[in-house]
């Protein structure tokens, strides 16, 4: 009896054994990632995590799964903030997502750290795509992500706040110093308290583009926040906020997400992500208009989300299907009414003005893009995000307290930067 219970449990345990072998061997790639045997799971890393923008996202995404069975898609989110942090560490840890949003502040980083996929070798027709598009997932030539949507910011305006105030609706040529005086006429003070400005807010970034200016050179060679161009812009827009009183001050906007919706505020910077919760909540009349040339007359910062496939996945052929699906195919038809996400293809140039919630100068922004008056404003070296993090302070604290001495603070973080990183 001995012996034959003992012969019993070592072939329980040579069942449980082989039965473990298996299931392991059974488990391959595909199902691993999926739970069902034989399809694969690709797992594309993004930062909007709201219900809403997950569920639009979603439609998409199973449209592309009805096209290519076997082939399953999962949203996997981190918060913008921590989202460059977040997939460097899950590639380092053999976590790596198969497809990645980019932020261009980190492209130049992640290119670098070879985390994403050199895409050269694939067909890429370049006559598809609006002008200036494909060129803005490249670094040194080659490309390493695709362009799913490129747009540019626009300056919203509270028509019936113009009509008050007699004031007639900008033009698509209007300059910094129409901008300025429009603004002035548009803000209002009742017992020595702003209870009306003339713009919300009105972002470094595009103001630097509009006169030429930024942080570092288009070829990232260079450090021009100290540029002529450069202080001049970022003087503006102190002076908007200091001198003349235009635009709120942190304190005047705090607890304040939307003066333009609240009706504090008669201008807003917005893009075509903006429209749909504008005409949802807005209860006055609206529409929009290119923002203010500067300097560099009638440019636009472009606003894009390139997408990059993970150096790293285990399912590039099926990735590719999927960026593909995204950046040329069915995807950018869908996004169009889908997400509010401008296509950038020519083929879907003109579907901008009939969006869901498009204002009625939205054909502003299609001529923008079509005539490729967009321009990059995220240089792609590795060093750039921690630039930026060096700079944005000095400049955060000229907001606060003035452009007085604006052109020595900039000049000090400028030569302070061309040092620690051997640029011009």
């Amino acid at each position: 009896m001995r012996k034959k219970k003992k012969l019993s449990a070592l072939l329980l345990t040579f069942v449980l054994a082989l039965s473990a072998f298996l299931a392991g061997c059974s488990g391959s790639d595909s199902e691993s990632a999926s739970g069902e045997s034989g399809d694969v799971t690709l797992r594309i890393l993004v930062w909007n995590n709201n219900p809403e923008g997950t569920k639009l996202e979603g439609e998409i995404f199973k449209e592309f799964e009805k096209e290519n069975p076997g082939i399953k898609v999962k949203q996997v989110y981190a918060p913008y903030d921590k989202f460059n942090d977040k997939f460097l560490t899950m590639s380092a840890g053999g976590d790596q997502p198969d497809l990645v949003w980019l932020q261009p502040s980190a492209f130049g980083q992640f290119v670098g750290k070879d985390v994403l996929m050199d895409l050269s070798d694939k067909e890429i027709n370049e006559d598809e795509y609006m002008p200036n598009v494909l060129s803005l997932g490249q670094v040194d030539g080659k490309q390493y992500a695709l362009i799913r949507d490129a747009s540019a910011f626009m300056l919203g305006y509270n028509k019936d706040m113009f009509d008050a105030a007699g004031l007639e609706y900008p033009k698509d040529d209007w300059t910094w110093d129409d901008f300025l005086a429009t603004a002035q006429k548009l803000t209002v003070e009742k017992n020595g308290k702003t209870v009306q400005f003339g713009m919300e807010n009105f972002y470094t970034n595009e103001l630097l583009v509009e006169n030429g200016g930024g942080f570092v050179s288009q070829d990232g060679k260079e450090v021009i926040v100290d540029s002529p161009e450069s202080i001049e812009a970022i003087k503006f827009g102190a002076d908007l906020i200091n001198k003349y009183h235009v635009q709120p001050t942190t304190a005047q906007s705090q607890g304040l997400s939307n003066m333009f919706l609240a009706g504090q505020a008669a201008m807003k910077m917005m893009g075509p992500w903006d429209w749909s919760d504008t005409a949802k909540n807005a209860n006055f009349k609206w529409d929009v208009v290119p923002l203010p040339a500067g300097k560099a007359g009638n440019v636009a910062a472009a606003s894009y989300l390139p997408i990059g496939i993970g150096s790293k996945t285990k399912h590039p052929e099926e990735a590719y299907k999927l960026l593909e699906f995204l950046t040329t195919g069915k995807g950018q038809d869908l996004q169009v009414d889908t997400i509010s996400a401008v296509p950038v293809v020519k083929r879907n140039a003109d579907k901008i003005e009939s969006m869901a919630n498009a204002p009625e100068n939205a054909k502003a922004l299609s001529t923008i893009l079509a005539e490729g008056r967009t321009v990059m404003n995220a240089p792609y070296i590795p060093e750039y995000a921690e630039i930026m993090s060096k700079i944005q302070p000095v400049i955060d604290n000229i907001n606060l307290n003035g452009s007085k001495d604006a052109e020595k603070h900039l000049k000090e973080i400028a030569d302070q930067i061309r040092k620690e990183y051997g640029l011009k």
